[in-house]
């Protein structure tokens, strides 16, 4: 059976728990800002992802239930650069960092869970960011398709933005549209997309 942080916890910890809900598209944790909570979610998908100097977004992480995130921030006072928005909408559990801290002070098994489980993090995001460097503009496309899909929002995107997130010029996108739409698996008419062959652009959502 998965462990979960929050099964680390005794009652007395867990009085201190402030449940709170985030609608989709809420912003739960914004990036460059203090944050003195961790956040556990309970359910929905939450979407952490960094935006560069250019403005590009790539999204890192999709944190889904029993997981948590904020609490690397707890212990650094550096540049936060990830954003955390709702996916879904989410029901999540915050726990000071006051709390936090002192929990972690009185509990050895609760602090090896911990960096355990930051570690993981760390090894995924290195995995992930090797991952994208060697994607093709075309499987870069289609993750980026796949994950406005999944939003709701595809019928927002425009190739400029597309350009953008998948960062490669305007003239590869177009190759790599024409190769998609020939495989059947996205249509683009007036401008707009949509996905024709749901199973196959969604095998490109993250999954982490």
């Amino acid at each position: 059976m998965n462990m979960h942080l929050i099964d680390f916890m005794n009652e007395d910890i867990k009085k201190k728990l402030i449940k709170k809900t985030y609608k989709k598209k809420e912003t739960i944790l914004f990036a460059e800002q203090e944050n003195e909570y961790v956040i556990l979610m309970i359910d929905g998908i939450a979407e952490a992802f960094i935006l560069n100097v250019k403005g590009n977004i790539s999204t890192i992480h999709l944190y889904r239930s029993g997981s948590f995130f904020g609490e690397m921030e707890q212990f650094n006072d550096g540049k936060k650069p990830v954003e955390i928005v709702a996916f879904t909408d989410c029901n999540v559990y915050k726990l000071h960092r006051d709390d936090f801290l002192n929990w972690l002070r009185g509990d050895f098994e609760a602090t090896k869970f911990l960096i355990r489980e930051i570690s993981s993090k760390l090894v995924l995001n290195a995995e992930l960011i090797e991952e994208l460097s060697s994607l093709s503009v075309k499987e870069r496309l289609l993750r980026c398709i796949s994950l406005h899909y999944y939003r709701s929002e595809l019928n927002l995107l425009t190739k400029k933005q597309l350009a953008s997130e998948v960062n490669a010029p305007i003239r590869s996108i177009n190759r790599a549209i024409n190769e998609c739409v020939q495989e059947h698996l996205i249509a683009y008419e007036n401008k707009r997309f949509s996905v024709i062959n749901q199973q196959e652009v969604l095998k490109n959502l993250p999954t982490t």
